[in-house]
């Protein structure tokens, strides 16, 4: 009877032999072509006995205490009131009697001389109402919108005041007047909203191996992961997820949508943009059956644009740097980010983000300067995705520059390139702020 093959830990040519006179080197074990330790049975163990499934795939080395032994599948949505909701149920309340024969916004002002329909329409104007009209005609009113179309449209619309200033409130958000953070080196932002109170929930809805789950851009989990691994479930007939709800306060900034257009058909802008879809489709290769999709230059813009103000700003705001989190918007050809807290204590809501908004403009100088030169310059300004460190999915960033803790980046550092937002050394003229204006 032959014993199994034994792997040794010692160098190569000089191996230790097992029973039957053969041996491996431990750096096989790692090979998958070789199969080394057979194929998989489908033993579930943290889902109780008798909780085997069909498998049969190849088994992979990995070390029990090894950081990508398990990643936690993480979906967080910011608890923010959907303004449609509420204009959708008060349109299909007036539908039958009033508002079915409306087709514009003139229509609604005409419709507005009935007492009901003036009393129920109260605080909306016609263009708005015109569009609700067309959404519950169109079957749409109680669609499924993404997590960040809703929170995007909120925020990018509050004027005076968004949602409710009490000690107990989820929601809370002001309009910080232009003249508190207007500059000629911020030109091209649109607006600047100061979140007083926001509440993140956080549901975990699974786990994988070897690769980590991260959301898409517009905040959605698939429901497999793809990146060549399957999400593995929490229980076997779970009605319900572990979830939290944290406390927070944030700032979101909103870029002019004409600016970043602009940006875009700049042909040094093109030509980094192919550099960083050659180096996005490097990675495709890698990943054979991944559903992922190239962002965008746009995101990558945004993307390391936060970075550059998490970094500046938790030097300042009172809170460590792993409190801070972001969301990227990129909804109907407007584009925004959302710097905010998460804490499941007091240590969010201590007003120290919403102060650092008033002082905007000046951590946004700091921000876009520490990005024009970083520690590992020149390596890093000139670094080309996919050529160096089998690094596809970054241009010029590092652990120096834009690079930040993992679990805070809602990518997990993954489409950074700082060569968009400031000139480098590199001098690839595909800088969004000219820092000489």
């Amino acid at each position: 009877m032959m014993t199994p093959l034994a792997f040794s830990t010692n160098m190569p040519t000089l191996p230790s032999l097992c029973e039957c006179g053969a041996s491996r080197t431990m750096g096989q074990a790692a090979q998958m072509e070789l199969q080394a330790f057979g194929s998989c049975n489908g033993f579930r163990p943290w889902l109780g006995p008798g909780t085997k499934e069909p498998c049969g795939l190849p088994n992979r080395l990995l070390i029990r205490h090894a950081s990508n032994a398990y990643f936690p599948q993480i979906l967080s949505v910011i608890s923010i009131p959907d303004a449609r909701s509420a204009l959708n149920g008060i349109v299909i309340s007036l539908w039958a009697d009033f508002l079915s024969d409306a087709n514009s916004a003139e229509d609604v002002g005409k419709l507005r001389k009935k007492p009901t329909v003036a009393a129920g329409l109260q605080g909306y104007d016609d263009e708005t109402v015109a569009k609700a009209i067309d959404r519950v005609r169109a079957g749409a009113a109680g669609e499924d919108r993404p997590v960040k179309e809703v929170e995007f449209e909120a925020l990018s619309q509050a004027n005076e005041e968004l949602g409710n200033d009490t000690p107990d409130g989820d929601f809370y958000a002001r309009a910080l007047k232009r003249a508190v953070w207007d500059s000629p080196l911020l030109k091209d932002i649109e607006r600047v909203v100061l979140v007083h109170r926001l509440c993140e929930v956080s549901a975990q809805l699974g786990f994988t191996r070897f690769e980590a789950a991260v959301a898409d851009i517009h905040g959605d989990i698939p429901n497999d992961l793809d990146l060549q691994v399957i999400r593995a479930p929490l229980s076997l007939d779970a009605s319900w997820l572990p979830a939290i709800e944290n406390r927070g306060e944030g700032i979101f900034i909103q870029f002019k949508a004409e600016a970043v257009n602009s940006w875009l058909k700049r042909n040094e802008v093109v030509k980094r943009g192919e550099l960083l879809a050659d180096g996005f489709d490097g990675w495709k290769a890698d990943h054979k059956n991944s559903s992922r999709e190239f962002p965008g230059l746009p995101y990558y813009l945004l993307h390391s644009i936060s970075h550059l103000l998490m970094t500046v700003i938790s030097l300042e705001c009172g809170y460590p740097g792993s409190s801070l989190r972001e969301h990227i918007y990129m909804e109907r050809g407007e584009y925004a980010i959302l710097i905010y807290t998460g804490s499941s204590d007091s240590e969010g809501t201590l007003g120290g983000l919403v102060l650092a908004g008033r002082d905007l403009k000046r951590h946004f100088i700091r921000a876009l300067d520490a990005g024009t030169l970083c520690s590992n310059d020149p390596v890093c300004a000139l670094n080309v995705p996919g050529e160096q460190r089998h690094q596809h999915l970054l241009g010029s960033a590092c652990h120096g520059c834009l690079l930040i803790s993992e679990t805070l980046c809602e990518q997990r550092n993954d489409f950074l390139d700082r060569a968009l937002v400031v000139p480098t050394i590199a001098g690839s003229g595909s800088a969004f702020f000219d820092l000489k204006g």
